[in-house]
């Protein structure tokens, strides 16, 4: 690539803020929830979508992501994201009802999801191969950082001001990136035709946008009924034919091929597990301390800071022992560490001290920067050079949406946890808390199939062949 280092430097610096930003939305609502609701008279199930309807989103767009890099210069397509970006963010700001802030969510994502492996896919061309370690890694810390501070900057934000003024922050932003890119972000590729199958596109949208809206419909009752099982095994139904769609394609949206791969598919889950534990809690727990705790937002964001400060700092030590240890023990290690810290969770009352919930959590944190990237990384190094790519986009889907979905059910379950104390008699003030501690026992579930699966890994370190 013929450009020079500072050229490539602010490219990187320019790559990277766009990246922190869209990845910082993903959670950065979570701590305005309770607030929203109150704002738009809608209840946990609804409110919810903004962010689980974000991720589904983020991952649906994700396989985009090949055929906007080759169809389109980098320039173009870089300007465009953030362009529909900022669009969705000022239609967030202008909303004056639930929905409309919705939409604005769903453009927001529609741009996070392209991004996030265009910036990977530009990244491996500004770099030479001995270099593209250091950058990735950079890259790596951004994913896993940005969401998981994402509430603890709301907090401080939310002290003084209204929810609006999270997406104000957004938009002046996002707009002064746009402008960095538009003055120091030249084209590095040479567009071509490239045929993208948008009917495997609608059928995994449905297929997975009917399933998260029958988790949403149960959370907003508490039960389940005939119909909903039905249009749930709809779901499945469109998922399964898109699957068979992509085997029978000569460029399939998903190389389902991948998943022949039995070593990539343990840590595929794996890293899908670590993504679920992270985003579940980080839109569970704000809205348990500011329910049942009546917590500010400041806060519930200065409880969650600790955990997010101690990722950051344990994400890039979090490489150096996976290439010391292996994939095995690194992930047996973090999964055990997140079961520690999630268990004392499901105790939690209105009298546990502050000082707990905050350890729980940071030490959640470490099992999540220990497990996350490093089982993605591995997977990914299970596979052939030649299927690298697909494996990445395939990956990638998996774990997004499996956030998506994984929070939902979350949601879900803490609304059947309510119905059933409440049909027990229940002391009102409890059954809140009790369908909090359904959620938390989801997030123990995680840690032990994270434990149990880890032991399925291959002990020796693989690189693509």
């Amino acid at each position: 690539m013929n450009i020079s280092n500072q050229k490539r430097n602010i490219m990187m610096i320019t790559l990277l803020s766009g990246a922190f930003l869209a990845l910082l939305a993903e959670t950065f609502l979570n701590n305005a929830l309770i607030t929203i609701m109150h704002a738009f008279h809608v209840n946990q199930a609804t409110a919810q979508w903004l962010s689980t309807g974000y991720l589904l989103i983020v991952g649906v767009m994700i396989p985009l992501s090949a055929w906007v890099f080759h169809r389109f210069t980098t320039r173009f397509s870089y300007l465009t994201m953030l362009i529909v970006f900022i669009i969705g963010t000022l239609i967030c700001v202008l909303a004056n009802n639930f929905y409309v802030l919705l939409a604005g969510r769903m453009i927001e994502a529609i741009a996070t999801g392209a991004m996030m492996p265009f910036i990977q896919n530009v990244i491996l061309q500004l770099f030479k191969p001995e270099q593209r370690g250091v950058a990735l890694g950079l890259t790596g810390l951004v994913i896993a950082f940005g969401p998981a501070i994402g509430p603890t900057i709301s907090g401080l934000i939310l002290k003084n001001y209204d929810w609006r003024m999270l997406f104000w922050v957004l938009l002046v932003t996002s707009m002064l990136i746009l402008i960095c890119a538009l003055w120091q972000f030249p084209t590095i590729n040479k567009p071509h035709a490239i045929k993208l199958d948008w009917y495997s596109f609608l059928e995994s949208i449905s297929g997975f946008g009917i399933i998260l809206f029958i988790f949403s419909e149960i959370g907003n009752t508490g039960k389940i009924n005939f119909w909903q099982i039905i249009i749930f095994i709809i779901g499945l139904i469109i998922l399964l034919a898109f699957g068979i769609r992509q085997l029978k394609l000569d460029s399939p949206l998903i190389n389902v091929c991948v998943f022949i791969n039995s070593q990539f598919n343990w840590n595929t889950l794996l890293s899908t597990l670590s993504n679920i534990a992270m985003v579940g809690i980080e839109l569970v727990l704000p809205m348990y301390l500011q329910t049942t705790r009546q917590e500010s937002a400041l806060s519930t964001g200065l409880i969650m800071m600790p955990g997010a400060i101690i990722m950051g700092i344990f994400n890039p030590i979090s490489g150096y022992l996976y290439d010391k240890f292996g994939i095995k023990k690194i992930s047996l290690i973090g999964f055990s560490i997140l079961f520690v810290g999630t268990l004392p969770m499901v105790f939690f009352n209105t009298a546990t001290p502050v000082w707990l919930i905050t350890t729980s959590y940071a030490v959640r944190m470490i099992g999540i920067a220990l497990t996350m990237m490093n089982t993605f990384t591995a997977g990914i190094n299970e596979l052939p050079s030649n299927a690298v790519a697909d494996g990445n986009a395939a990956a990638s889907t998996i774990r997004q949406i499996g956030g998506s979905l994984g929070t939902a059910l979350s949601m879900t379950l803490m609304s059947i946890g309510v119905a059933i104390a409440t049909h027990q008699g229940v002391a009102p003030q409890l059954t809140t808390e009790i369908g909090f501690r359904w959620a938390f026992y989801l997030m123990i579930a995680i840690a032990i199939i994270g434990i149990v699966t880890s032991f399925k890994l291959s002990p020796t370190m693989r690189k693509n062949s």
